[in-house]
């Protein structure tokens, strides 16, 4: 289990505890590696079932296909944050889409067999 170094008895390991113990909650990149890792997306980008648990911050105007019912699997969840300065598309199984407008948040869940996205505007609080 990562932990923090201890001053006085990890002598000539304390930068390798120190960067371990960093690792469990950011990438290589630094970047949050938690409940929701970050991903920007410049391009069209289709959903994986590997995609779960991500955040993806659309860059450009794009369109995100979210692939047939049962793809994703059951407790699918992902974010996609429009910061594009243009819309954002999720294109859903059929005829069913999403537009997101620049500043729009949305949730992308499968549950249940049910694919459901809840979206709406945010706020810049800083």
């Amino acid at each position: 289990m990562a932990r923090l170094p201890t001053p006085g008895s990890d002598e000539g390991t304390w930068g390798d505890t120190l960067n371990e113990f960093l690792s469990v909650g950011h990438d290589a990149a630094g970047l949050n590696a938690g409940p929701l890792s970050e991903n920007v997306k410049s391009a069209d980008y289709t959903l994986a079932p590997a995609d779960s648990g991500k955040r993806f911050v659309a860059a450009a105007a794009l369109t995100i296909t979210v692939p047939t019912v049962g793809t994703l699997g059951n407790g699918f969840e992902c974010e996609v944050v429009n910061d594009s300065g243009g819309s954002v598309t999720l294109n859903g199984p059929g005829s069913t889409n999403v537009t997101l407008t620049d500043g729009e948040i949305a949730t992308i869940l499968e549950v249940n067999g049910k694919q459901r996205v809840a979206f709406g505007s945010s706020t810049v609080i800083s």
